[in-house]
């Protein structure tokens, strides 16, 4: 029984190593055929991904993305051409589009900047030499204070921008206001104000009851919905109450001050960054 055994063993070892040999044969073989796949793949794709990417059909809607200002995907289709296509006239025009709308919205934007600069420009700006604040006025008119007005108007130093509202009364008889509104449309804002600060009186042969307040940017907001409200009024209440529309002329001014103080506020930030930047390269 011994004997048998032992030789058995060096016939199964035999078996296995040409069974391994004749694995590894196979296994060469179709590493060899994969390879070969591979390689023909290679070549074919890129012809694949050519005919796929025709250059008419993925310029079949460039005009109308140009007129939509799809610059992205005008963009995407150029960089589609360019891999596949660089020579033809598609892969031409489409960059043609690109540069024509960029350059378009670089026009746009100085056009809107130069328009932006001229809302500031039109105001009447009064500068103080000795607080160093310049003081920018609407152009309509002036509001003096024996008058009945309502309007903002800017404040800017070196540090920062600020606006101002001021409400005013003018008539035979005191109203004795304690409070003052803003309202467009039914939307009432109530405008807050320190009475023994910020309220003041005069009187000649008529009297003259005013208040002239900071505005913050809650207030801000109103007013830039206000001044694009159909019924615009103002309200002064107190022993008694006076209660008028607003002029289309105070509408207008209101808005081209907000508008100012938009550009103003925009060029302080712009400012303020350059000279962070200037300050972070040590210049």
């Amino acid at each position: 029984m011994k004997a048998k055994f032992l030789f058995l063993i060096p016939c199964s070892a035999i078996l296995l190593s040409c069974n391994n040999s004749e694995l590894e044969r196979k296994i060469q073989t179709l590493t060899a055929e994969v390879t070969l796949l591979r390689d023909s793949l290679n070549k074919v794709i890129p012809e694949l991904e050519g005919y796929r990417n025709d250059p008419d059909k993925l310029c079949s809607n460039v005009d109308e993305l140009y007129k939509s200002g799809n610059v992205d995907e005008l963009n995407v289709i150029k960089d589609k051409l360019a891999k596949y296509h660089p020579e033809s006239e598609q892969y031409t025009k489409v960059s043609n589009l690109i540069e024509k709308y960029e350059a378009e919205q670089i026009k746009k934007a100085e056009a809107e900047k130069k328009a932006r600069l001229k809302a500031v420009s039109k105001l009447r700006k009064e500068y103080d030499d000795i607080n160093h604040i310049t003081w920018y006025y609407n152009p309509y008119f002036t509001h003096y204070n024996n008058s009945n007005h309502t309007s903002i108007y800017i404040g800017q130093n070196d540090n920062t921008v600020w606006l101002r509202l001021r409400m005013s009364y003018e008539g035979d008889d005191w109203i004795f206001f304690t409070s003052a509104y803003l309202s467009y449309d039914g939307n009432t804002k109530y405008i807050p104000f320190d009475e023994y600060r910020e309220k003041k009186t005069d009187n000649n042969t008529r009297v003259w009851e005013w208040i002239d307040v900071g505005v913050d940017d809650d207030l801000i907001s109103y007013l830039n919905n206000m001044v694009n409200g159909k019924n615009v009024k103002m309200r002064l209440s107190g022993k008694y109450t006076h209660t008028r529309n607003l002029t289309s002329t105070e509408i207008k001014a209101i808005k081209d001050v907000l508008l100012a103080y938009d550009v103003l506020v925009d060029e302080k930030i712009l400012s303020n960054k350059e000279k962070l930047t200037k300050m972070l390269k040590g210049e």
